[in-house]
This record gives structure tokens, sequence and C-alpha cells, in this order.
């Protein structure tokens, strides 16, 4: 199993499937020389009690950690075979936002 960590902004929230959720996260990696572009990671909330906190606490806009694992995935169609990755959260934390966290 390969594991993932990531914080970001939650970008919005999809019901995908009457058993899962879709968090597109955005994120602005850091890298030195180079001009800042914004990253988007979908992750997939699979677990009842995620989904529900998801539901019930969050909303777009909102700084949060996610956690989870990376998931191998193959679909067959015809004689060609697709690879792809998915991010499966095992936790979502909401952390408090930039202005939040200077109010002392």
């Amino acid at each position: 199993m390969l594991s993932f960590a990531l914080t970001g902004t939650i970008g919005c929230v999809l019901a995908t499937a009457p058993d899962e959720l879709t968090l597109a996260i955005s994120s602005v990696p850091e890298r030195p020389g180079a001009p800042p572009r914004v990253a988007w990671v979908l992750c997939v909330a699979r677990d009842a009690a995620l989904r529900d906190k998801v539901l019930k606490h969050l909303c777009d806009g909102d700084l949060v950690s996610v956690d989870g694992e990376i998931e191998q995935r193959r679909r067959q169609i015809g004689e060609v075979a697709f690879h792809s990755v998915g991010f499966v959260a095992h936790s979502i934390e909401r952390l408090p936002a930039p202005s939040e966290g200077d109010a002392s």
C-alpha cells in the first residue's frame, strides 16, 4: 500500500456514487525558481463516517489535511488496458485558515 498526505483547499465535493464522495483539493506546491501553479488532486471518501463528516462539517474553501492511500486501478476496454491511480481518503481534518492562525 502506498500512502499520501496533503494539505489544500476544498474546491468542491461531488457525490460520484451512492457510497462515495469525491473531493477536489487544490494546493500550490512550492517549487524553488518556478512560478506558482495550482495542482488539483481528486480524493475519494468511501467510509460512511468520513462521508458524513465531510457533508456536515466541511465546505468549499476550507483548508484541510488529508491522509489516505494511493489505489492502483486497471481498466480493460477491448484489447487495450488502462492503468491509473486513485487517492482514497482515510482521514480529513479541517485546518484553521491562515487568517485564523494569526489571531493571537
